[in-house]
């Protein structure tokens, strides 16, 4: 610990804190979360910092915000159990999120809601579902503005809604002028005769949902879906009603405590601006810190490309994987290279701890006391089940270590010390298991600025990617049994659900290629290619092919292209199209 101190100080020292960065997984408490943005800033003085939320949530988290003044999904399960009518859309939630998805499977079993899924695969909740619809994939965006243009036709309007706002809702409507249902059946799939059936059940229904997931908030565009989801739910009435509202769910178990503690540069725990003067002037004080400057801090993707370029000198990882999770595109190994100093904090010896000059041990969850913010808003707990194993010990240990060598007085003897100051700060965040209910506040993003908004957002956009000459899109994504990297390592997971190596295809495109079961065939995108053999896999649509992202033998994610937004600078990279050829 007191040679990593020495490196932190001696690179602080010559090239200001600027030159420090930080990563953190979304799969730590709320206490480490906290206590990570609080090193980082008050420790180090630095605001570059990150958590996996961005690799997908903060998309939904700024959309929501920007137009409903809440971070998060206002539904709790209690809505989606009792919803009457649900949007499924881009969410293969059985897979992603089983609990979850029990809750839509009681809706229509026992309140017999109507549940329209929408994929570019044959899901197990299209399975269920009343109105099952196969898209192209990539074309969600396009979906969601022929879903818009079917209510205004169909005149499916709420009148209350739209009254209070007659310049916003003209705006929507020109900005709408030029879509044409017939084009957008084309583009997608799906039928004008289904998209009107859609839009009809969703906004006649008393009680209605829409759940958005990976193939919204991990797509090209995702932070303008969200808001064009956000303008269907507003002129159909289903905004401000009970049980009704615009919802998301995430990959891993906190990424809403992520965003809540302030993980991210844009943040300060609660939520609030980075740059706002007063909430500045609380934490300072608090901690008794001068903070960084305002207007400024690096996300995730700045962070690499700073190490890259050799003005961040030193990362600190906890429980991150950068070098498995993204695309060789992103040339992480060439960042982590570059570093002065690579330090990584993690149960496990992964790819980018292999490049580490120093690795802390941590402890996994079932070794530590905290919280956790599920995707209701509720804070849960989670107990130490087993003793740390051999010299790990819990995040939020290790890092009151590493703040107390640096100089910072912390005085935590547990994770409830920490939990008490967060208390402090966040009056009513810890609501004893309770999810605490958020009311949208539509009024103020509709009254101003609204109409250049709504034009740039449905500006008539072609699916996200064309042909070129690849007759297949390649996806990938996660299946039922792992959680990003950290299960592989899992015996257990790995026996059940072991890395066949192989690409999912349909019988039929396998049958048009001549391939069978277990032929090698070769991959090819714009970035690369790959050999690997083929399964069959009747979930998978025509002219689609599926690779589980937990996987990198082989190489498949490397096949991929990173689109930054440019609103959220989350970085998209689940999709390509690609070639496939008989080896």
């Amino acid at each position: 610990m007191h040679q990593v101190v020495d490196r932190f100080s001696e690179i602080r020292r010559k090239h200001g804190p600027d030159a420090i960065a930080g990563l953190i997984t979304a799969r730590c408490t709320n206490e480490e979360l906290y206590l990570f943005q609080k090193l980082m800033r008050a420790g180090f003085q630095t605001n570059h910092l990150d958590s996996s939320a961005r690799y997908g949530h903060l998309n939904f988290v700024h959309a929501s915000q920007h137009a409903l003044g809440i971070g998060r999904s206002p539904n709790d399960w209690e809505d989606l159990t009792k919803a009457k009518a649900v949007i499924l859309i881009g969410s293969n939630l059985t897979e992603t999120n089983p609990l979850t998805a029990v809750r839509i499977k009681e809706a229509i079993r026992v309140y017999k809601a109507q549940v329209v899924v929408i994929d570019s695969a044959v899901t197990n909740m299209a399975k269920l579902a009343s109105h099952p619809v196969l898209i192209a994939p990539g074309t969600e965006g396009l979906v969601i503005d022929g879903l818009v243009k079917a209510a205004l036709e169909l005149d499916l309007i709420d009148e209350t809604s739209v009254k209070k706002h007659p310049r916003a809702f003209e705006a929507l409507k020109a900005a709408v002028a030029h879509v044409s249902l017939e084009q957008v059946a084309v583009q997608t799939g799906m039928s004008v005769e289904s998209l009107k059936d859609t839009v009809t059940i969703f906004a006649e229904a008393s009680r209605s949902i829409i759940l958005c997931a990976e193939g919204i908030v991990r797509r090209p565009d995702g932070y303008q879906n969200v808001l064009k989801l956000i303008d269907l739910a507003w002129i159909t009435g289903k905004l401000d009603q009970p049980g009704c509202g615009v919802s998301t769910v995430t990959e891993e178990p906190n990424e809403q405590g992520a965003v809540d503690m302030g993980a991210a540069p844009e943040f300060l725990p609660g939520q609030v601006s980075f740059n706002d003067q007063t909430a500045r002037d609380r934490f300072a004080k608090a901690w008794d810190a001068t903070l960084p400057a305002a207007g400024y801090g690096a996300n995730l993707v700045e962070i690499l490309k700073r190490c890259r370029s050799g003005q961040i000198r030193a990362l600190y990882v906890i429980g991150e994987n950068p070098l498995a999770t993204l695309p060789a595109s992103m040339e992480v190994r060439a960042a982590l290279d570059r570093l002065e100093l690579l330090v990584v904090q993690d149960p496990f010896l992964t790819e980018t701890a292999r490049m580490a000059h120093a690795v802390l041990p941590a402890c996994t969850s079932a070794e530590k006391d905290g919280t956790f913010t599920n995707l209701e808003g509720r804070v849960l707990r989670v107990r130490e089940a087993i003793d740390p194993i051999g010299e790990s010990l819990p995040d939020w240990h290790i890092m009151t270590a590493l703040a107390n060598a640096l100089g910072c007085q912390w005085e935590y003897e547990s994770s409830n010390d920490v939990q008490a100051e967060i208390m402090k700060l966040l009056p009513g965040y810890y609501n004893l298991g309770q999810p605490r209910k958020v009311v949208p506040a539509v009024d103020r993003y509709l009254s101003n600025g609204y109409a250049s908004d709504a034009a740039a957002r449905y500006r008539a956009s072609a699916p996200s990617d064309t042909k070129n000459g690849r007759p297949f899109t390649l996806l990938m994504g996660q299946v039922l049994y792992h959680s990003g990297k950290l299960s592989t390592e899992a015996i257990g997971l790995i026996t059940i659900a072991p890395n066949t190596g192989r690409l999912r295809m349909n019988p039929q495109d396998m049958e048009r290629l001549a391939v069978s079961e277990g032929t090698t065939v070769r991959l090819t995108s714009d970035r690369g290619s790959v050999q690997l053999a083929v399964q069959s896999d009747h979930s998978i649509a025509p002219q689609t092919c599926f690779f589980p992202e937990h996987f990198n033998e082989p190489p498949v994610k490397d096949l991929m292209s990173v689109h930054v937004d440019p609103t959220t600078g989350v970085p998209t990279f689940k999709q390509a199209r690609v070639t496939i050829e008989k080896v």
